[in-house]
């Protein structure tokens, strides 16, 4: 909790400058609740987020394109046995989509089942714009 209450007050300290934090707390939440069953609460970090305008994009896919997206990542892969069973991958995502759900972050989910890159930037340029997201208040 350390960690986050420090990367927290960064942020707060920074504030007009631009950041994106990949796999953050409700990463953590979920590695936390399948490795040891626990769940930490992280609604203080978020109730200190909130008015510094993070926002959260959830990238999510159907299960049926788990498969598609396993041979791309067999292509760069230092290690091809952890994409041998692709239902972890499917249950991590519906545990990750329950606690994204919990967030009080303003919350885009993004379908990248077609991998179009280019489309899903525009949406969510599109969505940051909308929301108020590219400027903090």
């Amino acid at each position: 909790m350390e960690t986050y209450g420090t990367w927290v007050r960064l942020f707060e300290l920074l504030r007009y400058y631009s950041w994106i934090v990949d796999r953050f707390h409700i990463s953590t939440r979920a590695y936390q609740l399948q490795a040891y069953g626990r769940d930490y609460d992280f609604r203080w970090l978020e109730e200190r987020l909130l008015p510094l305008g993070f926002h959260l994009v959830f990238c999510t896919r159907s299960p049926e394109s788990f498969e598609q997206a396993r041979a791309e990542k067999l292509k760069v892969s230092g290690n091809p046995a952890q994409y041998d069973d692709l239902g972890v991958f499917i249950r991590e995502q519906e545990l990750l989509r329950r606690l994204v759900s919990e967030s009080i972050l303003p919350t885009l989910v993004l379908e990248i089942s077609d991998s179009n890159v280019p489309r899903s930037v525009e949406q969510i340029a599109d969505w940051m714009t909308e929301t108020g997201g590219l400027w903090s208040e």
